[in-house]
């Protein structure tokens, strides 16, 4: 759990971590507050290999913290490409088999973008996958909304749902959330096929497009467990 404390005049809140024992049902501290800033992504935290991921909002500092060693260490982030403005937005975050996967796309707004894991040592971060979505949304033209500018960030409108990596990587493959669709990428040769139809209203929002964005759906791995929940 973080314990948050923010001042309303700062752009940088304090946080506290703190670990409940089920066996002792109880909360105790685990090391010191940090400071971090007040858009980073704490809500959606990612496990992966026995640590929680936290992105920093924008250009700010990102963390994971080891559940074992109680220890919170600094996340690098990707370099951003020489012909790409310094304005990141994170399109997917999160993890498949023991891998750390991260898409971050900058403007202008394209549908070429590159899937990054993270180092073993996490020393870094290296391209994975090179994405290139043009067939996709030629085959779906309400993929690009034309009422909005090229260089709108909501230009093309898809979320990437999750990344599912297989043991034969030729099968790996990404779930694309577009309008009305979920679609089915695979990773390596770029095929794509329609999982199944999903029902949208996007009536109450033609007065406001800008309000519509399918970034803020989220996707959940089925995890089998005795516990009702």
């Amino acid at each position: 759990m973080l314990n948050i404390s923010d001042d309303p005049d700062s752009n940088f809140m304090s946080l506290q971590i703190e670990i409940y024992s089920s066996q002792t049902r109880s909360w105790r501290l685990s090391g010191k507050s940090f400071l971090a800033h007040v858009n980073t992504e704490f809500g959606g935290g990612v496990f992966c290999n026995g640590a929680i991921h936290w992105l920093g909002a924008w250009n700010n500092t990102s963390f994971y913290f080891n559940v074992q060693d109680e220890e919170l260490r600094d996340l690098p982030m990707p370099p951003i490409p020489d012909d790409w403005e310094d304005l990141r937005r994170c399109r997917y975050f999160g993890e498949s088999q023991n891998h750390l996967h991260l898409i971050k796309i900058y403007r202008p707004p394209t549908t070429r973008f590159t899937v990054y894991e993270i180092e073993s040592d996490y020393s870094g971060w290296f391209v994975k996958y090179n994405i290139n979505l043009d067939l996709l949304t030629a085959a779906y033209p309400g993929m690009v909304r034309t009422y909005c500018v090229p260089s709108d960030l909501n230009y093309y409108v898809f979320s990437v749902l999750c990344i599912v990596r297989e043991a034969d990587d030729e099968e790996s493959y990404m779930v694309l959330h577009i309008p009305e669709k979920a679609i089915h990428y695979n990773l390596k040769d770029g095929s794509f096929k329609k999982i199944c139809d999903l029902d949208a209203d996007e009536n109450g929002y033609k007065g406001s497009p800008a309000l519509i964005s399918l970034t803020y759906f989220w996707a959940h791995h089925f995890i089998q467990t005795l516990s009702r929940v």
